[in-house]
């Protein structure tokens, strides 16, 4: 039996003598996340939770998780406060939601429109973005506002992925190679469950549903125009990537194919060559690394945030 718990808070915290007024509203679940025969992952709490500033927001930076995995995730909410910005984060109750289903997306697109309309948020200036797979999301989620299934249809003015898996055709190839080699342990269990969640959503691999996984995909190389990218030729998009592919070839046994620069490239690449002239990608080098000191270039610390903001505020 699922149990549900809601918890709202109201309070007034400091942050860099910055006054700043917390919503929380997020629900938890018994229930279970099967992401292969072999795996099943607890579910996480799902809904929102805002971050105010201390006078009204002029718009809000959007993160598709329920809370924070790293510290570095939370400085962020110092920098936007202090620009006049919100930070919303919202989640479904899957922590690895790929979001498949247009369900969960209306679910993820109604927790942002209460966001805004609690708090005064304009729904026209809003930043969506996210490190990894929670880029993905943002670019689904702006894809999906376009679409003839978006209830609320609430249009990002720019978005931003961190080191994103884009064309999941190459994800699911990468994945299944990265667990059949084994070269690195952490690696492979990742290839294996991402490869087969995929296969198991999308109906089959690559070779057998091509046009399913390119139709999932927020961008496809094998696809005209990017496929679903041609969705974001008119909304401004930041790709950060630190493609050291020494590292990677030195510690998973991966190469170009096996990195989520290749989708980065390409993603902005399309987007210019459509005639998008607000999209950027973003290289780095040596800045990728963990809280705990340790080297890795898919990390949120390529992220320079306070120049990610002085770019979204000055977008016209």
């Amino acid at each position: 039996m699922k149990q549900y718990l809601t918890l709202v808070l109201i309070s007034i915290l400091s942050l860099d003598v910055l006054a700043q007024k917390v919503d929380i509203q997020y629900k938890t679940t018994d229930s279970y996340e099967p992401l292969t025969e072999e795996i099943s992952i607890s579910a996480s709490p799902y809904g929102y939770s805002v971050w105010l500033p201390e006078n009204k927001p002029n718009g809000a930076v959007v993160f598709f998780h329920a809370e924070a995995k790293e510290e570095s995730d939370f400085s962020m909410i110092p920098i936007a406060n202090k620009a006049g910005l919100a930070v919303i984060f919202v989640s479904t109750a899957n922590p690895f939601d790929f979001l498949f289903e247009a369900k969960q997306m209306l679910e993820l697109e109604k927790y942002i429109s209460e966001a805004c309309q609690k708090h005064g948020i304009p729904s026209g200036n809003l930043l969506f973005g996210g490190m990894s797979l929670e880029g993905t999301r943002a670019l689904k989620m702006a894809i999906f506002s376009k679409s003839g299934d978006c209830q609320k249809c609430i249009k990002p003015k720019a978005v931003m992925t961190c080191d994103s898996p884009l064309d999941m055709a190459r994800f699911w190839k990468e994945g299944d190679k990265a667990w059949r080699l084994n070269i690195n342990e952490l690696g492979a269990n990742e290839g294996k469950w991402v490869s087969q969640y995929l296969a198991k959503k999308l109906g089959g691999t690559p070779e057998e549903v091509l046009t399913a996984y390119a139709n999932y995909s927020p961008y496809s190389y094998l696809s005209a125009f990017g496929g679903n990218a041609r969705f974001l030729n008119d909304i401004a998009i930041r790709a950060y990537t630190e493609p050291d592919v020494h590292w990677w070839m030195k510690n998973r046994g991966k190469d170009y194919y096996g990195m989520n620069a290749i989708d980065a490239a390409a993603l902005i690449n399309q987007l210019q060559i459509n005639g998008n002239d607000s999209a950027e990608l973003i290289l780095t080098e040596n800045k990728g690394y963990r809280p705990d000191g340790s080297r890795h270039p898919h990390s949120w610390s390529i992220v320079d945030e306070e120049e990610l903001i002085d770019w979204f505020m000055g977008l016209e």
